[in-house]
């Protein structure tokens, strides 16, 4: 979306709705995960999260021409919700201290990890195919 574009109020309700769902999402893995102690959760989300934002904005959009409002409702919003960098950054320095080695290791592995995800979600993509996008 470009600054001057005109926000549309579906677009908001679908960030919202997104946000939601991702969040959800989330919380369910952190549960799991009990992401408190061990920032795996974070990590899990950050990996998948990195991953499918690349497949979605490259492979998808580009093969099936999605509106406007259903690329802020996966990307922005369930994509979004769905990750968290602030989580991370929260859950390295509550457990840096006890294990630093270990916090260390999984903040690699978020930033790392997460940079060859969203690559493999670009390559992903080029499995789908490309199409001219239509202007909106």
């Amino acid at each position: 979306m470009h600054h001057r574009e005109k926000i549309h109020v579906s677009w908001l309700v679908a960030v919202f709705a997104g946000g939601f769902i991702g969040g959800i999402l989330r919380y369910g893995i952190s549960g799991v995960t009990h992401d408190g102690t061990t920032m795996m959760g974070t990590t899990i989300v950050n990996l998948i999260g990195s991953f499918l934002l690349a497949f979605t904005t490259y492979g998808l959009d580009m093969k099936f021409d999605l509106p406007e409002w259903l690329l802020l409702a996966l990307g922005t919003g369930v994509i979004g919700g769905f990750t968290t960098f602030s989580t991370l950054m929260l859950d390295f320095a509550t457990l840096a201290p006890r294990h630093a080695i270990y916090a260390t290791l999984l903040l690699m592995l978020n930033l790392l990890g997460g940079l060859l995800a969203a690559t493999a979600g670009f390559l992903a993509s080029k499995l789908v195919g490309r199409r001219d996008k239509k202007q909106w």
